[in-house]
């Protein structure tokens, strides 16, 4: 195989990880502030590397788009391409595969404090400053639950999940 080109295994995996994620999406919908997604990128991006991580975080995301064919399309699809490639290029500068759960919650409660500032500049420049401050303000109590269960959910799982990953990445696919 050429150097470069991804493997058949390495695709079925981004996509099996992808689609696991967008399914655990689809569940954990229902609870306002409560998702799985940055974990599991983060933990995918940790363990199977930065351009696996960056794979998976766009093909969940053209996924994800598929469903406003359900639900219709809005702004949020743009915030969807900027934020999940984003937090895999943010695990990959502070998280390692040895980094504890402590900093791998800070990052990822950090990041859904933050979530939607990137949405914020997408409403300034289609619907000016009044509409973008009104909807960050307005989703600040939404944010501060992202926040908190983000870094609860990484403090927790961040480690075993990524563990449990690394033991079978040797049976999976080499690295």
């Amino acid at each position: 195989m050429k150097q470069g080109t991804p493997a058949i295994r390495d695709i079925t995996l981004i996509g099996v990880w992808a689609a696991l994620t967008f399914g655990v999406k689809l569940v954990l919908a229902p609870v306002i502030g409560v998702e799985l997604v940055s974990l599991l990128l983060a933990v995918f991006t940790v363990v199977a590397g930065f351009g696996r991580g960056i794979a998976a975080a766009l093909v969940f995301t053209s996924i994800t788009v598929l469903e406003s064919a359900y639900y219709g399309a809005g702004d949020w699809i743009v915030l969807y391409y900027i934020n999940w490639p984003l937090l895999t290029v943010l695990t990959r500068v502070f998280l390692k595969k040895s980094s504890g759960e402590l900093r791998a919650a800070v990052l990822l409660g950090l990041f859904g404090l933050l979530f939607d500032l990137p949405s914020g500049g997408i409403k300034l420049v289609l619907f000016g400053p009044v509409y973008a401050l009104t909807y960050l303000i307005s989703g600040i109590p939404f944010d501060l639950a992202h926040g908190a269960s983000n870094f609860i959910t990484a403090l927790f799982l961040f480690r075993p999940l990524a563990d449990r990953l690394d033991r079978l990445k040797s049976g999976i696919w080499k690295i």
